[in-house]
Formats: C-alpha cells, structure tokens, sequence
C-alpha cells in the first residue's frame, strides 16, 4: 500500500505509527475479567473470520500508516515529536463514528474527561486537574485558535480532520491554561476539487442525526467548504414528578470556509460557525443526601457507585446555548521564514435553569427553589507569529499572543410556586410574580492577556536534537458585582450580596489582580536507531488566579463566629493565587517489524504548587476556589498499535497515575488524601479488521474495550465519594462500497453499566450526580462524493 504524505520543506520523514481510539464512559462494579472475556472473544471471532481473507490476500500485512501533526505549530512527523501524542485522523474518526468529545478522551491512556447536562466539561491529563469556577488545565485548539471557555467543548465535533491529543506541559508553546497537556483539533479545509459527503443516522432513545458537507474551488484563487449538522435525542430517562425527558439533547450546527491563495506565498483562510444547543440541564442530575429521603430512596449513606437512582425533580430543567465565532488566518512566505496572523472572535450565551437540589417537590409555599445561571461571553484574540522555512540544523519560531476575554454572569434563585422555570432571565421578579426572586447575582468579569513566545529545534549531530522554548504570560484580571443595591422586598435582604454581606458600597465591591509567568520547557531527544527515539523533557505550567464571590470570606467568617469557630479556620479568601506546575518526563518512541508494530512509552513526575480545587462551604452555601498549596503526581502510560496479517490492526494502551496532596497548611487533615478527579488507571485494547468482499465491497468491524480506573470526587476523600473501576464495550461495523456509500451498525456501553460521569461533591453528607448514558445503539447511511 503507497501513503502520499505532504511535509513542509522543514519536515524529516520518518515511519510513524498511531494509535486511535474512542470511547464514551460507563461504569461497573463487576469483574475484569469477564470483560476481557469478552474482547478476547471479540477479536478472536475477527481473526478467524479474517483467515479466510488473509489466506486470499497471500497473508499480506500492510505496514502502519506515517501522520504529520500540527503540535508544535508546524507541520512534522509524528514520530519526530519528542512527547507523547495521541493522533485521530480522519479514517480513524469516521471509523469509530466519532461525534464529540467524550466519543474519544477517556479512551487515552492517562485522560480524564468530565461531562455534565449544565455544559460543564473538564478534560484532566496525568492527574493535572481542572475544576468548577476556574481555568482548564487543558487547552483545546481548534484551527489554531486556543477555545477562551470549556464551555464551548460541550458542542459536537463537525467535519473534522485530525485531533491531536498531547501529553504533559505545553505551556511554552500554547500558554495559559496548558500546563498538563492541549487537544489539538483541525477541522476540514477547502479542497481543489468538488467533494462532499452527507450522513443520516437513527438510534435508540428516539436518536437521530443528520451531518452533510460540500466544498471546492470557486475559480482559481478562491475555495470554499460549508457544513451542517443537527442530532435529536431523548435520552434514556423520564423524570418521575415532570415527566421530562431529562437527558434530551438536541445540538444543531453550521460552518462555512472560504481559502483564498491568489499566488504561491500567500494564503488567506476565513471561518464562521455558528451552533444552538438545547437539552435538560439540572433535571438531569441526581441528588444524595444522607437522612433525606429523595423519591423513594432513602439516603443512608453516600454511595458514588449507585447509580439506579430516580429524576425526582417536579421542574422542567433548560439549557440554552448559543454560540458564534469566526477566524481569520493568513500566511505568508517570505522564502526563508513564514510569517501567521492568526484573528479570532467568538460570542457565547448560555443559560442552564432548573430545580435546585435535593430537589423537594413543589409545597405550594416559599422554601423549594429554582435556579438559573447565564454566561455571556466575548472573546477577541490575535497571535502573529514568524517561522523559519528551512532545512538547516537549526529551525526557530517567534511569536505574540493577545486576548481580551468579557463575561457577563448571571445567577437568580427564585421561590417554586409554579413548577417551571421562571420565563423571565437576568432579570429580578418582585414579590407579585409567580415566582419571586430571592437572590440575585451579576458578576462582570474582564480578562486582558498578552505573551510572547519563541522556540529553536537544533540538531546537534545526525542523531541528537535539543528543543528549546519560552513564553511569558501577562494577565489582569478585574471583577465587579453589579447585581442592584436594593433591599428585596420579599427577603428583607439586599440583592447586591457584596454589599448585603460586607457592608461595602457597590462601587467597592469589585477586585483586580495582576499575574505574570515565564513558562520554559526544554527536550533532548535521540535517534538511537532508524525506529528508536528516545526523550526526556522538563517544562513548566501557568494558570492564572481569580476570584470567589465578593464578600464571601466575610460571611464565612462571620458564619464561624456564630457557630463558635475560630475565625483563623477560613482558608477559604477572596481571591485565589495562581496555580504553577513542574513536570519532568522520559519517553520512547519504538517501531519494530517494518513498521507494522508500535510501541509509546513515557514516566511522568509533575509538582503542582496552588492547585486548585473546588469547594462548596456550606454554612453559607457558596462555591469557592481553594489553593493546594502542594500536590504531587507520578506515573506512566503506555499504548500500542500492531498491523497484523489479513489486514487486521490490535491497539491498546494503559495508563497509571499517582497523584497526592502533599501540603495543605490551610487544612492540614487533607494532606496525604488522593488528589481528586482524575482516574487512578485506565486501560484501553481493541481491534479493527479491513474485509475485502466481492464486488468491490468492504467490510470493517471495530470492537474495543475500555477500563476507567478508581476516581475520587473531593478532596476531603469523603465516605461514598469514590467511584469503583468500570468497563466498558462498544463496538461498530461498516459496510462500503468503493462509490463512497457506507452502512454502519454501533453500539456503546455494550453491558448497559450504570454509573455516574460525574459526582459534585457539596459537603460530606450531600452530593450531586449525573449519571452516565446506559447502552446505546443506532444505525448511520452515508455517501462521500
């Protein structure tokens, strides 16, 4: 089999192999082994189906496929990158029927992805966690444009290339928000003929989907590419008191592309995408509270492992999301250097409302509440940068970096006197309204960032290489509340809860830091052979700080006198320092067997100073940011793909992490507990084979089993916050014919487990859950053209 690869003139060609995976997380308390059972059976079944193939293809074994990646903003072979990198391309994303996020990242060795109904994601590398109310550790690059909020990685994945998952500190190189690692993803560029493809789909929950795309050349100079999906789901549960469907989800989405090239040096690439989300929100969350009762089950105890629980809520829960963004990217060649602009704006409106927990029905009195929150976000952003254009020993790039990032938040609790979810939003209901508002917040919060940042690859001899990279970050920060000074007349109390709660005037409360970092991560890297290269790397990690609601230390304090506490027990401050992160790794990257067989391989220790972590203080019910002010995380992963006779592709991996809190002097009673949020283990091993039928026909079937280690979901290490390990089984088949049209049968969670995707911890007593989608199943048709 020939593979044509495109390099850049500064790009060596080196046999590359790579690893693709997929999954959607699901969890079980019961044995290993039987799911083992059930893959080894899996593939078993495929390698006898495959030998009456093989044997007609004289037992032929093609040789894995070479990729070039982006992850260091030029283009390279894989097998040059000295990291660790997980590459998706686009028959791999096809294949596995990859539709969002959580369709691939927790298949990865070592990678945590977190999801919610509230458009709440976290994806945690090596134990690097991120957690609610502050940045991502993670930064997820589309086009080459870093997103401003996780909360645009809720939507689905559209005409999609490659994705690039990447390991360990990318700071240098990507800056705020990359200190465990960046998820590079590529979508479709105009082509220079006239190609598209369209694809239906229908499945079980009342699922459908729809996803088409048409592109090529305009005249000589001028392409385009536009695409459309939209999916509908019921989701697989009904809520017991509102009769909702509470895991619906309906995304809909558009793009279009316009790539003008008027000569050979220059390109000038434009993208505007718009998508609408609705679905469930809070209604489709569980609720645990030990000694009250939720629907019929009694909570004696806390229990992250049950997950058979009932949607109680009697509120019809929304989440309404809409969002906008455009990029403009051009590119020119000087000959010996090119230089990038690279200007993005993108516009986000969220709004996620329902019942608040522990969801008590409707008394026709004051006391059940709703709630809704709303964030309207803007994000400008420019990077230029100049990259060398050669082939010489040395090869350099330069850079600078910009961001102005606005966000209008809103939150309003409201009396449940109606049973919905109040019509009106950020907009305060007085006593007469059917629901009246009994608390009201407004934070407006601006973020302007600035960086450079540059990087050398030297070749020292034909064997040795070093990389060399730097970024200085520079962030201001400002927040105010902007919430009324007003008393509610239906409280007694003053909207503006600064004020309410500090005594301060409204012109006060507001707050503003500043926080600056040089990030420099330096590799050494060795061709000790044609198909050895071996690595070691150390680099450094930034998040910047923020704030926790204003006046809130205030109460706390006030809150601990009352109950006879020392004011000096309030860890928790206004304003939460910045998090920074040492991580040193060695690595191998090994091909055996002309490159029908790889083999990735790489040890990891990272010290994390100021994590931080989310906690809920009780007393006076408010979400705050803590800093930690010492965690330590060990570990390795390992993965492997094998091209085996009769066209049959093996790949697997496994990763283990180790992470612990080393010092808390705020709260010393946490020190030595698991650090939380992150999977203890993860292990991944699947099989795809490719089976020629007569008349052109194509079989391809894919199994594959994942394993999600231990998880724990606070870091007080609660009774009943830890999640067991849980497998999972999915599996796909396609039929193809060679004129492009495809017939595909999948199912995920294959053993219908039930488990939670996620647990939210508010204090030791009381936990919100979500649980994750049972066995699912459909159909797609396609037809490229």
């Amino acid at each position: 089999m020939t593979q044509v690869i495109k390099f850049n003139s500064n790009s060596k060609k080196v046999g590359f192999t790579m690893r693709h995976v997929n999954q959607q997380s699901s969890f079980t308390k019961r044995n290993i082994g039987c799911r083992s059972t059930l893959v080894a059976a899996a593939i078993a079944g495929m390698g006898s189906t495959m030998s009456l193939s093989a044997t007609a293809q004289n037992e032929r074994v093609v040789a894995l496929e070479e990729v070039v990646v982006t992850a260091t903003k030029r283009s390279e072979s894989l097998q040059d990158v000295p990291m660790t990198i997980t590459v998706l391309t686009e028959e791999d994303i096809r294949q596995a029927g990859i539709t969002k996020p959580s369709d691939f990242l927790n298949s990865i060795p070592n990678v945590t992805f977190l999801q919610d109904s509230t458009g709440e994601s976290f994806v945690n590398i090596r134990g690097q966690t991120s957690s609610r109310n502050s940045d991502p550790n993670v930064a997820i690059v589309v086009d080459g444009v870093t997103m401003s909020s996780m909360r645009t990685f809720y939507q689905d994945l559209l005409d999609v290339e490659q994705i690039e998952i990447l390991k360990g500190p990318q700071s240098a190189l990507y800056g705020r928000n990359a200190a465990a690692g960046a998820i590079i993803i590529n979508t479709k560029p105009p082509s220079d003929e006239l190609e598209g493809s369209v694809s239906l789909g229908a499945g079980n929950f009342n699922s459908s989907s729809f996803q088409a795309s048409l592109g090529g050349p305009i005249s000589d100079t001028l392409k385009f590419r536009v695409s459309a999906s939209t999916k509908d789901t019921d989701g697989p549960w009904t809520g017991v008191n509102s009769g909702e469907k509470v895991a619906r989800y309906t995304p809909k989405m558009g793009r279009v592309r316009l790539l003008y090239e008027p000569n050979e040096n220059m390109s000038v690439d434009f993208k505007y995408g718009t998508e609408r989300t609705k679905g469930g929100s809070l209604s489709a969350a569980n609720a645990q509270v030990v000694g009250l009762p939720i629907g019929s089950f009694p909570a004696t105890e806390l229990d992250a492992n049950f997950a058979d629980m009932p949607f109680v809520t009697n509120v019809t829960g929304l989440f309404d999301q809409t969002y906008h963004e455009s990029t403009l990217k051009v590119d020119y060649n000087f000959g010996s250097m090119v230089l990038t602009s690279i200007t993005s704006w993108t516009d986000l409106d969220t709004y996620w409302g329902g019942d608040v927990p522990p969801y008590i029905p409707d008394t026709g009195m004051p006391g059940s509440a709703l709630s809704g929150y709303s964030y309207l976000d803007e994000n400008i952003s420019q990077e230029f940068r100049l990259t060398s254009e050669t082939d010489s020993n040395l090869q350099w790039q330069i850079g600078m970096y910009a961001l102005s990032f606005k966000r209008d938040q809103y939150s309003e609790f409201n009396d449940d006197l109606f049973g919905s979810v109040p019509a009106t939003r950020n907009k305060i209901d007085g006593p007469e309204a059917l629901q009246p508002t009994t608390s009201f917040g407004n934070q407006y919060y601006t973020t302007d960032s600035t960086a450079v940042f540059a990087n050398i690859q030297y070749d020292i001899t034909d064997t040795l290489q070093v990389r060399l990279a730097g970024r200085y970050d520079k962030e201001e920060r400002d927040v105010e509340e902007r919430a009324p000074d007003e008393i509610n007349p239906y409280t007694g109390q003053n909207y503006n809860l600064c004020v309410e709660l500090t005594g301060r005037s409204k012109n006060e409360c507001r707050s503003s830091n500043e926080f600056e970092q040089f990030q420099p991560k330096v590799v050494l890297s060795w061709s000790a052979s044609s198909n050895i290269n071996l690595y070691a790397s150390y680099g450094e990690g930034f998040k910047a700080g923020g704030f926790n609601p204003l006046g809130g230390r205030e109460a706390i304090i006030a809150a601990a006198i009352a109950s006879g506490q020392d004011a000096s027990s309030v860890y928790v401050e206004e304003s939460y320092d910045k998090e920074l992160s040492e991580s040193l790794e060695l690595g191998a990257k090994l091909q055996f067997l002309d490159n029908r067989l790889s083999i990735n391989f790489a040890a990891f220790q990272t010290d994390i100073e100021g994590a931080q972590q989310y906690e809920f203080v009780p007393t006076v019910g408010l979400q705050t940011t803590v800093s930690i002010d010492e965690v330590e995380v060990r570990g390795f992963d390992l993965d492997f793909k094998a091209a085996l006779p009769g066209q049959i592709t093996v790949f697997g991996g496994y990763g283990y992490t180790d992470g612990e809190i080393k010092n808390f002097a705020a709260n010393p009673i946490f020190n030595g507990n698991v650090a939380p949020n992150s999977f203890k283990y993860n292990a991944i091993l699947g099989a795809i084979a490719t089976i020629d039928l007569p008349r052109d026909f194509t079989l391809t079937p894919r199994v594959e089993w994942n394993r999600l280690g231990p998880i724990w979901w606070d870091i007080a290490n609660s009774p009943g916050t830890k999640r067991d390990p849980v497998d999972l089984l999915k599996a796909r088949v396609t039929l193809a014919s060679e004129d492009g049209w495809e017939f595909s049968v999948w199912g995920d969670n294959l053993t219908d487990e039930k488990y939670f995707k996620q647990v939210v911890a508010i204090i030791n007593t009381f936990t919100v859950n979500f649980q994750a989608p049972t066995r699912t199943y459909g159909v797609e048709i396609s037809k490229r053209f």
